[in-house]
Formats: structure tokens, sequence, C-alpha cells
């Protein structure tokens, strides 16, 4: 539970600004609010997959 928390917590501002910037856009409101929900999860997803290989290469040439 403290995990869940700390992710809405974490993630909450991001996907609130990522919904309202989409629909400032000119986006509708279900766009919107999936650009909200989505890119958050979808960038954090990449940045740990994409960390883990870099810390590995990162080690091995120093």
């Amino acid at each position: 539970m403290p995990v869940i928390l700390a992710v809405i917590l974490l993630c909450g501002p991001l996907m609130i600004l990522t919904g309202l910037g989409a629909r400032r856009r000119g986006q509708a409101l279900a766009p919107a609010a999936a650009a909200g929900l989505f890119f958050p999860v979808a960038w954090i997803v990449w940045y740990v997959r994409d960390e883990h290989p870099y810390r590995r290469t990162h080690h091995q040439n120093v």
C-alpha cells in the first residue's frame, strides 16, 4: 500500500499536467485523460528498462 501511495503522489502531478496540457492543445476530454494516464506510466517503464543496461555498461567501462 505505501508503494502505491508513493507512485500516486509522484505521478499524480505529472498525470494532471499532461492531461491539462493535452486538453489545452485542443484534444477532446477522453484522449486528454488517456494521455494524462498513459504518458507518465509509459515514461517510467521506459526509464526503468533503459536505466539498468546503462548502469551496467557505465560501470563496466569505468
